[in-house]
């Protein structure tokens, strides 16, 4: 009897468990990883205090990139940002490593998505407008370049 109680708990905590596991995340039944939606992604950081605003929301320009173009005061201070969903899931909080050089434009950086990613950084040489284009070519390993708009 004691065994058959065991064997319920220990089914009932593994469905608690599993369903638990749900995610903006789906998995690709063929794919050993699993397949990341970026198609609601913002630019969060200093200049919008973080908040995931609809004029911030990356917009697609094809099946592959996402952008958003924004204007930066050149006053020699660095702007810290990321790019991140409205919620800050942990699999689309994308950021840069630790101890990774400020962002160059037109240099492209690949992004790291996890919770633990830092921010990254960019200071413009000249107030202006700037284009962030989110490339999502390859579903694991985003990458992000800055352009100054003419």
């Amino acid at each position: 009897m004691q065994k058959t109680f065991l064997k319920v708990g220990v089914l009932f905590l593994s469905l608690q468990i599993l369903a638990g596991c749900a995610s903006s995340v789906t998995q690709d039944f063929f794919a050993s990883t699993p397949v990341k939606d970026y198609s609601n992604m913002y630019l969060r950081g200093v200049f919008n205090w973080w908040e995931a605003s609809d004029n911030f929301k990356l917009i697609q320009l094809n099946s592959n990139q996402y952008a958003i173009t924004i204007e930066l005061i050149a006053d020699n201070q660095p702007y810290d940002f990321k790019v991140a969903d409205a919620t800050w899931t942990m699999e689309l909080d994308c950021g840069n490593t630790f101890n990774a050089d400020p962002m160059i434009l037109e240099e492209t950086v690949e992004l790291v998505c996890a919770s633990d990613s830092l921010n990254l950084q960019f200071t413009p040489t000249e107030t202006g407008f700037y284009q962030f284009i989110l490339d999502v070519s390859d579903n694991d390993e985003p990458e992000l370049t800055i352009i100054k708009q003419e």
